[in-house]
This record gives C-alpha cells, structure tokens and sequence, in this order.
C-alpha cells in the first residue's frame, strides 16, 4: 500500500467517525482545535497531519490513532443500509408492542392483586 492509498484510507475514515457522531467539519474543527480547511484537506487526502493533531483527532473522536488507518472491509451498499434501517425500526416497534403489553398485564396483575380493579 502506497502513501496514496494511506491517505484516501485516513481521509475516509475522518469521514466515517466524523458522520457516526454526525458532526460537521466544522464540528470535529470546533472539537479537536484544528482549522476546518486542514480537517477538508486531510479528508480529500490533500495533506498529512502532524502527530500532534493525529492525538487532538482521535480524541476528539474518542477512538484510538490507529482506527484512522485501518480500511473498513464491512461497508455496507446504500441498499443494503435501507434494509438494515428498516429492520430497525421493525424491531422497534416490535419491541415497543411486546414492551407496552408486558408492562399492561403487569398492571392488571397488580390491580387484581391489591382488588384495585
């Protein structure tokens, strides 16, 4: 792997950490004491970040420096985000039924328990 490849990796995975915390550049900027058009510049894989700001990235990030170079291999398609996004929210309001019927029979237990019915 070439330096070229390092940085579109680095550059990406800034990317990638900045979104999953759904910050802006100006953002991660604002957090890790660096200007916004370096945090642009290292994302398009343009420049190289001194160590110092690889320590004020990954801790503004809370992740460790080595995170910001390593390729993520399980990135999913956007089709195959929709199908994860939709089984959420499925699972949600699966769960929320289930939850909201448990926590009913849980009163009605109660209620006949203490004759509050």
């Amino acid at each position: 792997m070439g330096g070229k490849e390092l940085r579109a990796i680095f550059g990406k995975n800034i990317r990638i950490y900045r979104n999953r915390r759904n910050w802006s550049q100006a953002d991660l900027a604002e957090y890790a004491n660096i200007s916004i058009n370096f945090i642009g510049d290292m994302e398009r894989g343009k420049k190289w970040p001194h160590p110092e700001t690889l320590t004020k990235l990954a801790d503004a990030l809370e992740i460790r420096i080595f995170e910001l170079f390593i390729e993520e291999e399980n990135e999913f398609n956007p089709e195959t985000k929709k199908m994860m996004n939709r089984f959420m929210k499925d699972v949600s309001l699966s769960m929320e039924k289930t939850l909201s019927l448990s926590v009913n029979q849980s009163i009605e237990y109660v209620r006949k328990q203490y004759r509050l019915v």
